[in-house]
């Protein structure tokens, strides 16, 4: 889903008093003062991202773009990007931080999927993280790499076990991998993806929950949009008329 907003400006009834300016500068003025509140409002709705989000990764901020608006199509809009070329698109995961709700499955939580007997996922309590809070893409695509390889079912083993058998110095028959998906004792439910690192030392990197992870709404976009053309469409379209009057007098 993509939020569209569009922009629409009077630029007529703005220059009600400026009846000088010929049919041709109206479009034209009307285009460079709709692009320049595209602007601004795209602007500002990455300012409101960088306020609300905890370290918000550069394509996140770049998650909102400004379409312009033509002299022959007086129309710009403010919308969320729908194409990744690698990941998920923007809209897929700053919807609930719009709307609120859940949201919906990452590319990796499907792709663990029938190991994880389909649940989300979250960083483990011992996950290397990046600058942004997040787990490393280099990191997911080892675990990926290794548990693509993993073929017999002993391989699935608790946490305590693992670190029993570690620390004993002993190797897990089916093992072939430092990472290892942990399991609940009884109903042998998936919790997550474990790392050996060392003697009776295992680590959480990342965890399993049978609920998508809820949001509440913190990115107003339309309000912010809209407030944004309420303060400023006034002053930037009488900056555009006069623009307009300038060029007359260069040419």
């Amino acid at each position: 889903m993509v939020v569209s907003l569009d922009i629409k400006f009077d630029a007529r009834q703005v220059m009600k008093d400026l009846r000088a300016l010929s049919e041709k500068e109206v479009p034209n003025a009307t285009a460079a003062a709709l692009n320049r509140l595209a602007k601004g409002a795209s602007l500002q709705v990455r300012d409101r991202m960088e306020e609300v989000f905890d370290r918000p990764t550069p394509f996140t901020l770049k998650g909102f773009y400004a379409k312009p608006a033509r002299a022959n199509d007086l129309e710009a809009w403010v919308a969320t990007r729908d194409y990744a070329p690698k990941g998920s698109p923007a809209i897929r995961y700053l919807g609930p931080q719009i709307r609120g709700g859940r949201r919906d499955m990452k590319g990796i939580e499907r792709a663990l999927s029938p190991l994880s007997g389909g649940q989300f996922i979250l960083p483990g309590k011992d996950a290397p993280l990046d600058q942004y809070g997040n787990i490393s893409r280099g990191v997911l695509v080892q675990i990926m790499s290794r548990l693509s390889v993993m073929r017999d079912s002993t391989a699935n083993i608790s946490s305590k076990t693992a670190a029993r058998l570690a620390k004993a110095g002993k190797n897990v028959k089916g093992q072939k991998s430092e990472y290892f998906i942990g399991r609940e004792r009884g109903n042998g439910r998936p919790t997550g993806v474990y790392k050996l690192v060392g003697p009776g030392k295992v680590a959480q990197i990342l965890k399993f929950v049978a609920k998508p992870p809820t949001y509440k709404a913190v990115l107003p976009v339309e309000q912010i949009v809209q407030d944004t053309i309420a303060r400023r469409a006034g002053r930037i379209a009488q900056e555009e008329i006069i623009k307009a009057f300038q060029k007359r007098g260069l040419r």
